[in-house]
């Protein structure tokens, strides 16, 4: 994936919640290749802006947390796929990456005033937690079953079925789910030989 905003934005990214991107930021392209996102600095300069999670880039990035985090929330996620529960210890640790310092601060909107929660000191802590806390937003939507791996093997990108039916399969139908149709156009053409033969004998 090049790393322009618009293609971060093409290649799947920033259209469900934060966590996911985080979780799909090692990424295999459908035939099996894998990509570390994280291993390109400008790629979390792309979720934190994707996402608002703060006006600037903090620096360093802080690589560690941000691998830690992100196989926790795979784990996480592939226990509810599963349709098991989650442990008590990956719940705690997600609680950890949600225990910042915060203040609630009244904002004057067009349409009133509102209270918002912000961080007492801006930087990674805050950034790591808002992705956490989407995590906790989906779990409170309280449909497991929406949250699915695409069926292509050598793709393995985690997505939300948002769709009324809950019939969505694959994370990208121009993508894996085309790969899937040639496959089995190609299948089917190598079978019609075969099927001629054997009738023919």
């Amino acid at each position: 994936m090049k790393q322009g905003a618009d293609n971060y934005v093409a290649a799947g990214f920033g259209k469900e919640f934060a966590w996911l991107d985080l979780a799909n930021s090692i990424e295999w392209n459908g035939y099996g290749k894998l990509t570390d996102h994280l291993d390109d600095s400008t790629w979390a300069a792309h979720i934190v802006k994707r996402w608002n999670l703060a006006s600037t880039l903090p620096r360093p990035v802080p690589l560690a947390q941000l691998i830690a985090l992100r196989a926790l929330l795979r784990r996480m996620a592939d226990k509810l796929i599963a349709g098991e529960t989650i442990d008590e210890r990956d719940l705690s640790a997600l609680n950890s990456y949600l225990n910042v310092p915060v203040r609630v601060k009244l904002f004057q909107r067009q349409n009133g005033v509102h209270s918002e929660l912000v961080p007492l000191h801006f930087g990674w802590p805050w950034i790591l937690s808002r992705i956490a806390a989407s995590f906790a937003e989906m779990l409170a939507l309280n449909r497991p079953d929406r949250l699915k791996y695409c069926p292509n093997e050598g793709c393995k990108w985690i997505f939300y079925d948002r769709t009324k039916a809950n019939t969505r399969r694959w994370c990208n139908d121009r993508t894996c789910g085309n790969r899937d149709r040639v496959r089995r156009s190609r299948n089917r053409g190598k079978e019609t030989p075969r099927t001629k033969s054997s009738k023919s004998g």
